[in-house]
This record gives structure tokens, C-alpha cells and sequence, in this order.
């Protein structure tokens, strides 16, 4: 069921009126932090949220369907008329706009007038009547908004009756139906608002009416608020990786893994089946073995297995289970391979299963969990801010003290951070001492961990693995027909001689195993015997950190450059697990030809024979050392193997540790210039609806990476970039994503002066201080008019701190370093270039450097 328009439109109105009172009330309090803290910096942050929650308003109500109606009917000027409690509701709509943006305006004057005698403001009113506004002021404009209130109750009134008569006459159904799994808040709010009206008789000319229809609205402000906190905790908690080093995991292979179910002795004290049913209070479970040998394969299988289930129910009982994990991944991105992204994923995945699934706890666990951040909304508007450790720490113990609910984690990968995770291993080992979590955590053993899990219920994998690596080695020998030819030569004795003693030395590490058999059938042919095989395997060295070099010196002089740009492209990437087209572009990319390449979307068989010449490279030249995968997700079998879907990085980790110190090459390599070609040939080849600026971002920073090494300002290549981002973003400019505000409504945006319009605009609002003295001399006096108005609108929307928001992140440093330059000298040249008549100014100099 779709919401009535004014019960769209009346939403945002009363939610951004509630808010304007609260910030003039004088006995509405802003919420103060045990924290100690800089007064100066509170208050900017304080009023930075406030200003920002009455902007955010102010586009719900834009963005409003009523709004929407409205804006469809000037453009076409005919349609449905609008009745007559809708043309009420959007004439109060731009009154509260115009009391609101005064009040926003307000609010960003008194937060530049702060200063460092101010003491920590107790109300928003005390900071606005601090040299901005009078008491008459705040006053006036509480009481224009307290009677706009009261207005827009009586036309919401009003829409919702006649919904009601009109409903009564064509029959239509009324009410959303409540047996619906998971109804909204605001169909619940709905259905109880028609209720009332329909059994009450509530008729908008009726003061007493109105006064009783008005408290159900305030209702309506709490749900909003509500959802609104809920929304964005789980927002502050995602991130879109998260899950990509569990997808990327290979099942294990067919037959693998059986004895986990099979072998009785996982059923005895101490075995891992017996573990996760018994009581006796000893809830953390360590998978350890050596580099390679499967942890993580094990615990993906484990993880959410049906399986396990029945085993756990020993110890669950009747309680609810909560199943969580977390896959560490050092070739990842900062939050794939840090304790902060740990927390992070498993409070957002525990608590997605306890909302909306079978469970469908109310969301109010998310305000008691995030108990000070829920104050600091219902304040100012706060608590959106970033998360630390600390709290996240505090919030992950609070929701697993509560013992009516059984939790079980999984936590791959301990040993892939560089650094011994001591708080995290504090968290970790602190929720297993209680009766309702188990965890189950995974790494090889390392000193610290070996003290850490010292005399808990331990797997050592490879000691289990044994077969399984076997298996493998005897699938692979089975796959290549080559050996077909061999084995009509040789009896059935010499080929399993040759398996078995590749397995033996394998030892049960399955990575040995897969490196060594790729390592003996590589380049087989069908003049070999299996005798020779079996001695090469003899001659192998039995650890990974001598048989990867080994590997490599087998390689050819080319094969081995090859290898080398590989890993020299991956080891500048903003994390070592680049996309696979991105990555082919890097390799192949010259200059000329990236520039002139055609902006569209490329031909799938183009792609295909891309991705397969690439899967080629990763297999033959480099030797598997390094991958390809897919992070799509396996249980949505249509989006697996698409190209955006693939992803190259290291085959383990203890490779990248072996490969990273990269020998001297003769020939020249860039991976910053081969990386700058390859954002703007990803940029050209984006698909419809695909984000933008991920590509530009990286495009950008690298090319002032490249002005910084080679004082050569790279402008042909700025153009490109920024001239195919805006191609992008014109052709859906209200969910394009460069920096900026886009208008709710496609048909305005042309004219939103938050909007980018030209690669001028992007250029000043990011303080690319040389390409914009060199481009503001030929632009038309419009543009550069126009690029210093979007640059001043964009920052004063974005305030305190909200550039973050594009150019938080690795990868964007120098963009960073960009914005926080000094930019009165490229705003007062704009000034110059952007007037009609120059006559008696003052000729304006900034020196332009040597570009190509």
C-alpha cells in the first residue's frame, strides 16, 4: 500500500516543525557526553548536526510525493487537479521552508561567530541568541511555526477524511492489511489514524477534532524519528565488502570435509561436533594448523550449516539463536582486515536477524544499544557520527548480555592482521565466559594466540586435512587429458606413486598441495612419464616459503616480468584485491589510447575474451600464485561470474609476504601512471546506474599523484575524466553520486545551482587550484561564474566536516590535501575571470605550470 501523498508531505512538515521548536525552546536541552571535550569543537559539532537535520528535512519534503504531483502538473501544465487539503498542504510547505531555512541560516552564522572563550552551549536557543538572533526573534518564529502546526493538522485532517468518504464510495479497501508480514511504521500509523477519524467522526472544522486528531500526529514524529535512528545506525554499521572474503572462498571441494560430520571422534569431549552442544561452560573453540592448510574453507563450511544445528540445540534449548561471523582478509580493504570492521559487521548482521527476521524484535533494541547516540538524536540531531572501537566494544557486550538469546560467532583469519588484535581477543575471549555465546575463531598458531588460547578446545587442522589434499591432487592429475596418453604407457602404480608422494609432502596443507600439483603438471606433454613426475615431486621443498620461490625461478624471463607488474599493480592499488577489468586495464593501458578510447559500455564478448585472457595470465604466467574470485553472493546465482563481479588478489597471504619485495626491473614500470589509465578507461565503461564516483575519485587522486612526481600538470587526462563522470551524472542526475546535491526532481536539477553542470565546477569545489587557473582563462564568464556560486552553495551545505563523505577513505589523500588548501587566491581569480567588464580591476595572477 502506498502512503496518501499528505500523509507524505504532512510527515515531513511536522517532523521539521518539531525540530524548529525544539532548537528555540529554551528548556529543551542538548545532550551532554561524560566525555571531556573542546567547547569550541562541541558546539560546532552540535550545531553542525542540527544544521545538518534541517537540511535533510527540507529535501524530505522536496522529495515528498505530493511534491512530486506538484511539480509534474507545472511541467505539464494540465493533469489531475490537486484537492483542496493537497493544495493547502504544499502552500504551508513553503512558508515552513522559508521560516526553516532562516533558521538554518541562523544556526551556520552562529556556529562561525564560535570561538574559543564560548563555554559548552546547554540549548540551541543560547547559541543562536549569542550575537545572531534577538529574543524577539526566536520568539516570532516559534510562534509562525507552532501556527503552521496547528494549519497543517487540520489539512492533513482534512485529506484523510475525504480519503476516507471517497473510499466509502467506490469501495476501494481503506487499510493496509496488518497480516502482511513486516508493515511499515507509517502504514501502522495510517491505519490507526483512518481508525480513529472513521470511529471518532473527527471532522476538520471541529477545534476539539483537531486538537485530538493532533496528538495522533505526534505519534507519527516519534515513528519517524524512530525509523529515521534505526535507518541510519544501520547504515553507520555497513559497509558493502563486508561479506566479499566469505563469498570469495571456495567451497571445498566434492567429498572434502566429510570427516567433520562423519568421524566419531568430533563427537567426543573436546571434538568440535561435542563442542557445540555441551554446557560445561567452555565456549570458545580454536581452528589452528599451519599456513594453507584450509581454515578458512572449514569455516566457511561450518558457517550457518544446517548441519550444526541439531548439535547446537543441546546447548541453545528452546532460546532463539543468533548466528554471526567475520572473515579477516589482509589483501582487503582497511575495515576487511581491522577489529573495527569485525564489530561492525556482526553487530549489523546480529541485529538485521533479530528485526527483521523470525524473531521481529521491536527496533527499539537498536536505541537501547546505542543508548547515548539515541540521546544525542533526540537532542540536536546527533549521534550519525562515525563509530570508535570503544563504542562499538560497549554495544557488541550489551547485546550479548542479554540471556535470553543463544549467540554463536565465527571469526576467520586472527593472523591476518599485521598486528596482534589484543582488545579484540579481549572482546572475543570476555563473550565466551557467558553461558548463552560461543565463538569459534580461526588462525595459525602464533605465539600470542598460542598464550591467548591456551588449554581451550582446539582443532589442529592439517592434521585432519590429509586426505582431503590428496583427493585434490588425485582430481587434478584426473582433469588433464594429457596424462590420458601418458597412463596407456604406464601401469596405474607409477601415476599414484606420483600422487602419493605429493601428498605425503603436502602434510595435509592443501595450499602446498594445489602450488605443488600445478607446479608438476605444468607444461606436461605427453614425451613425460609419471616416474620423472614423482621425482620432481620428491625434489620439491616441503614448506610454502620455499617452494614459492621456486616456483618463480621456473618461470620464464617474460613470464616472471609479467609476474612482477602483477604484483607491482596490486601492491599500489588502494587495497591489494583490485577488480579483474580494472586490473587488465592497468596491464594493457597506454596513454594515447586510453584518451581516445569512446565512452560506452563495452560489448560483452569484448569482456568475455578480457576476462578469459586475464584468468589465463593469473593461471599459466603467474602460476596461481596470484587469483581470480568472485565476491558475489553464491545464493544469488544470476549475479555470479559477471566481470564487474571478479576480483584478483593473492592466493594466500603467506604468498604476498613472499612476493611483495618486488627485485629490480630492467624495463620501466608505472603502476601509478598504469592505475591513473585504467580509472578513466573504468570510468568510460561504466554501465547505466553504476556510481561514478569511485572511478573519478581514484582517477583524480592519482592524477595528482603523477603532478606531484612529475610537476607536469596531466590536464588532457583531467579533462577526460571529469567530462565522462559529468556524461554519467547528466544522464540521471537525481541518484548520481559526484559531489554535490542533486534535486529530488530530475526536471530541476539542470538548474540546481548543488549540481555540477561542468568539469569547472567539480574543479573548484575540490580546490584543484592549477587545472582551474589554467581552464578559468579560456571558460565562458557564465561557467566560471557559475563554478564558484556551485562551490560556495555546495560547501555551505556540506559544512563542518561533510566533505568526508567523498573523500574519506584510502586512495583519496591528495584530494584531501587539495580541499584543505588555502583558496582565496583561485576564488578571487575566478572573481576576475567571471566579470563582464574588467576595466579598473586589478589583473590576476596564479601561476600555471607546465601541463599535457
Amino acid at each position: 500500500m502506498k502512503p496518501i501523498p499528505a500523509v507524505g508531505l504532512s510527515s515531513a512538515l511536522v517532523q521539521i516543525i518539531d525540530f524548529g521548536i525544539n532548537t528555540l525552546r529554551k528548556d529543551h536541552i542538548i545532550y551532554q557526553s561524560s566525555e571531556p571535550c573542546d567547547a569550541q569543537a562541541h558546539n560546532a559539532a552540535v550545531l553542525q548536526d542540527a544544521i545538518y537535520t534541517l537540511y535533510r528535512l527540507i529535501d524530505v519534503i522536496d522529495a515528498s510525493e505530493l511534491k512530486k504531483l506538484q511539480a509534474e502538473n507545472r511541467e505539464q501544465k494540465k493533469g489531475a487537479k490537486l484537492s483542496e487539503a493537497a493544495q493547502q498542504l504544499l502552500k504551508h510547505s513553503e512558508g515552513v521552508k522559508e521560516l526553516v531555512e532562516g533558521l538554518r541560516d541562523a544556526l551556520i552564522a552562529a556556529q562561525a561567530r564560535g570561538t574559543s572563550e564560548d563555554r559548552v552551549w546547554g540549548t540551541l536557543r543560547e547559541a543562536l541568541m549569542n550575537d545572531t538572533w534577538k529574543k524577539k526573534d526566536v520568539t516570532g518564529a516559534k510562534k509562525k511555526l507552532r501556527a503552521l502546526r496547528r494549519e497543517i493538522d487540520t489539512s492533513l485532517l482534512l485529506a484523510l477524511r475525504q480519503y476516507l468518504d471517497q473510499s466509502a464510495e467506490t469501495g476501494l479497501p481503506v487499510f493496509a492489511r496488518d497480516d502482511v508480514d513486516g508493515l511499515r511504521h507509517w502504514e501502522k500509523w495510517q491505519n490507526e489514524a483512518l481508525d480513529s477519524i472513521h470511529s471518532n467522526e473527527w471532522k476538520p472544522n471541529k477545534k476539539k477534532n483537531v486538537e485530538e486528531f493532533a496528538k495522533i500526529v505526534d505519534g507519527l514524529i516519534t515513528l519517524e524519528n524512530e525509523a529515521h535512528f534505526c535507518e541510519e545506525i544501520f547504515r553507520a554499521l555497513h559497509f558493502d565488502e563486508a561479506n566479499e572474503r566469505l563469498y570469495a572462498v571456495e567451497a571445498p571441494m566434492q567429498g572434502s570435509m566429510k570427516w567433520v560430520f562423519e568421524d566419531e571422534r568430533m563427537n567426543d569431549e573436546g571434538g568440535l561436533l561435542e563442542w557445540l552442544g555441551n554446557i560445561r561452560g567452555d565456549n570458545l573453540f580454536w581452528i589452528s594448523g599451519k599456513a594453507g592448510c584450509g581454515k578458512t574453507v572449514l569455516t566457511k563450511y561450518l558457517f550457518r550449516n544446517p548441519q550444526i544445528f541439531d548439535y547446537l540445540e543441546a546447548w541453545s534449548g528452546t532460546a532463539p539463536g543468533i548466528t554471526a561471523g567475520f572473515f579477516f582478509w589482509n589483501s582487503g580493504t582497511e575495515l576487511q582486515n581491522s577489529p573495527m570492521g569485525m564489530l561492525r559487521s556482526i553487530l549489523y548482521e546480529a541485529l538485521q536477524d533479530m528485526i527483521y527476521g523470525p524473531l521481529e524484535q521491536d527496533q527499539g533494541i537498536i536505541q537501547w544499544l546505542f543508548a547515548e547516540r539515541w540521546n544525542q538524536f533526540t537532542s540536536y540531531g546527533g549521534g550519525l557520527h562515525d563509530f570508535s572501537f570503544a563504542e562499538l566494544r560497549k554495544s557488541f557486550e550489551l547485546m550479548v548480555a542479554d540471556v535470553s538469546k543463544k549467540f554463536l560467532f565465527m571469526v576467520d583469519g586472527l593472523d591476518e592482521m599485521d598486528e596482534y588484535p589484543s582488545e579484540l581477543i579481549d572482546v572475543l575471549i570476555a563473550a565466551a565466559k557467558k553461558d548463552n555465546v560461543k565463538v569459534v575463531v580461526s588462525s595459525t598458531a602464533r605465539p600470542e594466540l598460542d598464550a591467548a588460547f591456551k588449554g581451550r578446545p582446539n582443532l589442529v587442522l592439517d592434521e585432519w586435512t590429509k586426505k582431503d589434499s590428496a583427493a585434490h591432487i588425485m582430481h587434478e592429475f584426473g582433469e588433464l587429458e594429457v596424462l590420458n596418453k601418458l597412463r596407456r604407457k604406464s601401469d596405474n602404480v607409477e601415476e599414484m606413486n606420483a600422487i602419493n608422494t605429493l601428498a605425503e609432502k603436502a602434510d595435509g596443507v592443501f595450499l602446498w598441495a594445489k602450488l605443488a600439483t600445478a607446479y608438476i603438471l605444468h607444461g606436461i606433454t605427453e614425451d613425460d612419464n609419471f616416474s620423472a613426475m614423482r621425482s620432481s615431486a620428491w625434489d620439491l621443498p616441503h614448506t610454502l616459503h620455499h617452494l614459492i620461490p621456486k616456483i618463480i625461478e621456473s618461470t620464464s624471463t617474460e613470464g616472471a616480468e609479467q609476474l612482477w607488474k602483477v604484483v607491482s599493480l596490486l601492491e599500489h592499488h588502494v587495497n591489494a584485491s583490485p577488480g579483474l577489468l580494472p586490473l587488465s586495464f592497468a596491464l594493457s593501458a597506454d596513454t594515447k589510447a586510453a584518451l581516445a578510447a569512446d565512452a560506452r559500455p563495452p560489448k560483452t564478448a569484448d569482456t568475455t575474451k578480457r576476462v578469459e585472457e586475464n584468468r589465463t595470465l593469473l593461471t599459466n604466467t603467474c602460476r596461481s600464485l596470484i587469483t581470480a574470485f568472485d565476491i558475489s553472493n553464491p545464493e544469488e546465482p544470476e549475479t555470479r561470474g559477471r566481470p564487474e563481479s571478479l576480483k584478483v588478489t593473492y592466493a594466500h597471504r603467506v604468498i604476498r609476504s613472499i612476493l611483495v619485495p618486488k627485485p629490480t626491473s630492467e624495463n620501466p614500470f608505472d603502476p601509478t601512471t598504469q592505475w591513473s589509465l585504467s580509472y578513466l578507461l573504468t570510468l568510460k565503461s561504466l554501465r547505466p546506474c553504476t556510481p561514478t564516483w569511485p572511478a573519478l575519485s581514484l582517477a583524480l587522486n592519482t592524477a595528482l599523484l603523477r603532478f606531484e612526481q612529475t610537476k607536469k600538470l596531466p590536464a588532457t587526462y583531467l579533462d577526460a575524466a571529469l567530462s565522462v563522470a559529468l556524461t554519467h551524472h547528466a544522464k540521471d542526475p537525481s541518484s548520481a553520486d559526484l559531489p554535490g546535491y542533486a534535486s529530488p526532481h530530475a526536471a530541476a536539477d539542470s538548474t540546481a545551482i548543488t549540481s555540477p553542470t561542468s568539469p569547472l565546477d567539480i574543479a573548484v569545489l575540490l580546490n584543484l587550484t592549477s587545472y582551474v587557473a589554467l581552464k578559468a582563462k579560456t571558460a565562458d564568464k557564465k561557467e566560471v561564474r557559475r563554478a564558484l556560486e556551485f562551490s560556495r552553495a555546495v560547501r555551505k551545505r556540506m559544512g563542518r566536516g561533510g566533505e568526508q563523505k567523498w573523500l574519506a577513505g584510502k586512495g583519496r589523500e591528495q584530494l584531501r590535501e587539495a580541499w584543505g588548501a588555502e583558496r582565496s587566491d583561485v576564488e578571487a581569480l575566478l572573481e576576475y575571470y567571471g566579470k563582464s567588464v574588467k576595466f579598473g580591476s586589478a589583473k590576476m595572477f596564479v601561476e600555471v605550470p607546465e601541463y599535457e
